[in-house]
C-alpha cells in the first residue's frame, strides 16, 4: 500500500471519532430542524447561491464520515429548497461524497486480494456484472449506502461505473425523502412529527426492491441465454 493513499484515510477515520466521541453527530435531529426551520427557509431565500453550497458540502461531509445523518439532511433539503432543486441538490451531494469516501477505500485496499476461493468467485461474478450489482443494491436498499460504497472499493468496481450508478441509484430514495421533507412545514404547523417508519412504508420498501430486482434483470437473461445454448 502507498503510504500517501492512508493519509486520507487516517484523516477520515480520525474525523469519524472525533465526530462520534463528541456526539456531534446527535445534534442534528427533526426536532431540531422544527426549532430552526424559519430561520433556515429564511437564510435560504436571503443566501439563494451560497445556501445550496453549504447544504452540499455538508451533506458531502455527512457521507463521508457514515454519518446517520443523511436522511435528516435529504428531509431538510425538501423543507427549505423547491422540490426540483432539493433532489437535485441531494443526488448530487450524495454522489460526490460516496466517490470520495470509495476513492479513499479503494486506494487503501490497493493490491488486497482475497484468499478464500468464495470472496475471489464473489469479485469476479461482482465485477462482471458491476453495474447492475451495484444499482440493485442502490435501489433496492439491502446494504446500508456506505456499505455499498465499501463493497464497491473492495470488489474493485471501476470509478467511471461507480459514479454513474451511484448518481441513478440514489434518485428514487431522494425523490421519496425530498418529498416528505417538502411536507414537514406543515406537519410542524399541526404539531405533528414525522418517523422514518411512517415515510419507509411496507409498499415503498417492497417497489425499491421491485426496481433493484429489475437492474438484475441483464444478468437473468445472460444465465438464461446460457442454458439454452
Amino acid at each position: 500500500m502507498n503510504r500517501k493513499h492512508l493519509v486520507p484515510f487516517v484523516v477520515l477515520i480520525l474525523l469519524m471519532l472525533i465526530v462520534y466521541v463528541t456526539d456531534l453527530h446527535q445534534e442534528l435531529s427533526l426536532g431540531r430542524i422544527r426549532e430552526y426551520q424559519h430561520k433556515l427557509v429564511e437564510f435560504v431565500q436571503v443566501h439563494q447561491i451560497i445556501a445550496p453550497v453549504i447544504f452540499i458540502l455538508f451533506y458531502v461531509f455527512s457521507v463521508c464520515l457514515i454519518l446517520p445523518d443523511s436522511t435528516i439532511l435529504s428531509l431538510v433539503g425538501g423543507l427549505v429548497f423547491p422540490l426540483p432543486l432539493a433532489i437535485i441538490y441531494i443526488v448530487v451531494a450524495e454522489t460526490i461524497g460516496g466517490t470520495i469516501f470509495f476513492a479513499i477505500l479503494y486506494n487503501v485496499l490497493e493490491g488486497v486480494k482475497p484468499k478464500k476461493p468464495f470472496l475471489k468467485k464473489m469479485r469476479q461474478k461482482f465485477q462482471q456484472h458491476q453495474i447492475s450489482y451495484l444499482l440493485f443494491l442502490r435501489f433496492s436498499h439491502v446494504l446500508p449506502f456506505w456499505l455499498t460504497n465499501v463493497c464497491a472499493a473492495y470488489f474493485k468496481v471501476s470509478l467511471r461505473t461507480f459514479v454513474w450508478t451511484c448518481f441513478v441509484g440514489v434518485i428514487p430514495l431522494s425523490l421519496i425523502l425530498a418529498d416528505a421533507g417538502h411536507s414537514l412545514s406543515v406537519l410542524f404547523s399541526e404539531n405533528k412529527f414525522l418517523t422514518l417508519t411512517d415515510i419507509f412504508t411496507t409498499e415503498i420498501k417492497i417497489a425499491l426492491f421491485v426496481l433493484g430486482l429489475l437492474a438484475l434483470a441483464p444478468i437473468v437473461y445472460q444465465n438464461w441465454r446460457k442454458k439454452r445454448k
